[in-house]
């Protein structure tokens, strides 16, 4: 398979920080991204300090066809980021959401942990393969979505999971035949939890380059008031 890919990450019009990172690497076909926790010390340093060490690891990597174990991976960065976040935190420690897809061959491989997300565009259809870490999410699949209705509003942001909060973690894995013609977006939630899937579907499916399409999903985002971090992968796969 033949990617091109781009990917960009924008402050957006509230935060006073940027506490997104990302990660592309066309050579390994490997993408991801991450969200430092607002909510604990050094979030903007646990996202960049997960980018290095995704970095590192894909120096070591031979070739394209190379496949790494996500899960192991996943939890070898936790591991390190949780050493290093309650060290210089010791109270809290710090934390971050990891998304991340590697394209081996015709295969999708996705590991996840947190409320960042992974989406494929095939044709007309738009499927999320991720499932958010958040105490929204555990609820509705408790009580199904008439559970919204009764959600206190910070449970869509109040995290499961999340890389650097501890040595355990369960860590999400998915395999995807991948086809020509197909798109992959990865994003934190600043983006999807601002734009509906609908409006993201009809711009991924646009005549455009990977570059245009995240500067345009990131605009849209800040048109609807920008309340978060936005952070956007677009891959074309051919």
């Amino acid at each position: 398979m033949q990617v091109i890919s781009h990917g960009i990450s924008d402050q957006g019009k509230v935060r006073h920080a940027n506490e997104d990172s990302l990660f592309l690497d066309d050579a390994h076909q490997f993408y991801a991204v991450a969200d430092g926790l607002g909510g604990l010390p050094g979030g903007a340093e646990t996202s960049q300090r997960i980018v290095q060490l995704l970095a590192q690891t894909m120096k070591r990597v031979d070739s394209e066809e190379e496949r790494v174990d996500l899960t192991d991976l996943i939890i070898g960065i936790n591991q390190i980021v949780a050493q290093e976040g309650f060290e210089a935190h010791p109270f809290t420690g710090s934390g971050s959401t990891l998304t991340i897809g590697q394209i081996v061959g015709d295969q999708l491989l996705i590991g996840h942990v947190g409320d960042s997300a992974a989406y494929l565009l095939r044709g007309e259809d738009l499927e999320k393969l991720t499932t958010d870490h958040t105490m929204e999410q555990e609820l509705i699949d408790r009580q199904g979505e008439s559970a919204r209705a009764i959600m206190p509003p910070e449970y869509c942001h109040t995290l499961t999971r999340c890389v650097g909060q501890g040595e355990a973690l369960k860590v999400d894995q998915r395999r995807i035949t991948v086809e020509p013609g197909d798109r992959l977006l990865l994003c934190t939630d600043g983006l999807n939890k601002v734009l509906s899937a609908e409006a993201i579907k009809e711009e991924l499916a646009r005549k455009q380059s990977p570059k245009q399409a995240c500067q345009q999903l990131a605009q849209m985002a800040n048109d609807n008031e920008g309340p978060d971090n936005i952070t956007v992968i677009v891959v074309h796969i051919s």
